[in-house]
């Protein structure tokens, strides 16, 4: 019989930390699972690292060097479970991170994307901080369109709806895993387990390939982010969807301005028309980004703080 969850790894010359990781999977309290791991052009083969353990749910399937992207989708193609689980070499599962998350998904099975709260931990596996997601589906939607609002390690994918969108795009060397959740997110099929049940690995630039290759993640991220953004507002110009951005995400300029405040709300309508929101979901949405409007400007000082209502007004999020 198929086993119920396929754990996913890629890993390339990842061996400092691999094995904590491996055992971290093997010793999991939830047992009907399948470990594949694509061993993707490693200087050393890892079978006999692998080997060691005798584990027969574990395989590792060998090839030359073709990228994250490329092996993931190996790996689901060779997949047999209903449930992928990501997981990456550097890093440690919580014991029960399995049970948890497929009794998550077992009970809602419009769930196709589910994460959990993670811990960034340094190389001796000392906690660096603790990343609460955002729970609210809605509003973690929102955020969606403007920055990556999981954690790659930490899902686990309802395989089929993963295939039928068409997997992880190949064209892209960073930021796939942003991508593809920005074209599997709908209004009710994700979810965030509010608990820390995985440790995200964060140690020296010249080993670690997210954090030496940062700018061009960052490059690439945008470039998705982008498109998010003009599918919710085609009118947006470079400038527009940059000033929009800011109201979230830091990394071009500091904060919202009056720009970005004035193409906010052709935004949200759009992203509203988009993913079908209305009524009181519509309501509640609505306060929280124009709280979120009120907070950026004032922090800017291009409002006085408390001058809640001309920003309301300004922002015409309230209209009927």
């Amino acid at each position: 019989m198929n086993p119920k969850v396929t754990v996913l790894m890629s890993v390339f010359n990842g061996r400092t930390y691999l094995p904590e990781a491996v055992e971290s999977i093997l010793g999991q309290t939830f047992g009907d699972f399948e470990f594949l791991i694509i061993d993707d052009g490693s200087e050393q083969p890892l079978e006999d690292t692998i080997r060691s353990y005798k584990d027969s749910r574990t395989s590792v399937y060998r090839q030359e060097n073709m990228g994250l992207a490329r092996s993931l989708n190996r790996g689901l193609g060779l997949a047999r479970g209903d449930y992928v689980a990501r997981m990456d070499a550097d890093d440690v599962s919580r014991l029960d991170r399995l049970q948890m998350q497929f009794a998550e998904m077992e009970s809602h099975p419009q769930i196709d994307l589910l994460g959990a709260f993670f811990d960034v931990i340094d190389d001796n596996g000392e906690l660096i901080e603790t990343k609460e997601l955002i729970t609210d589906p809605i509003y973690r939607l929102w955020r969606l369109q403007f920055h990556n609002t999981y954690g790659h390690g930490t899902v686990m994918l309802r395989r089929q709806s993963v295939i039928d969108a068409g997997m992880y795009d190949e064209s892209l060397l960073y930021a796939q895993d942003y991508e593809l959740w920005s074209r599997i997110s709908a209004k009710e099929n994700t979810a965030i387990i509010p608990e820390v049940l995985y440790h995200y690995r964060l140690f020296d630039k010249s080993q670690q390939a997210s954090v030496r290759n940062y700018d061009a993640q960052l490059t690439a991220a945008i470039y998705i982010s982008d498109r998010n953004l003009r599918a919710c507002n085609a009118n947006l110009s470079d400038e527009d969807r940059m000033q929009v951005r800011a109201l979230y995400w830091k990394f071009q300029i500091d904060h919202i301005g009056l720009g970005g405040l004035k193409a906010l709300p052709d935004t949200f309508e759009g992203f509203c028309r988009r993913y079908e929101i209305n009524a009181t979901e519509k309501r509640d949405l609505i306060e929280r980004v124009t709280q979120d409007a009120i907070t950026e400007m004032a922090k800017s000082n291009l409002i006085p703080i408390g001058d809640k209502q001309r920003v309301i007004h300004e922002l015409e999020l309230l209209r009927s």
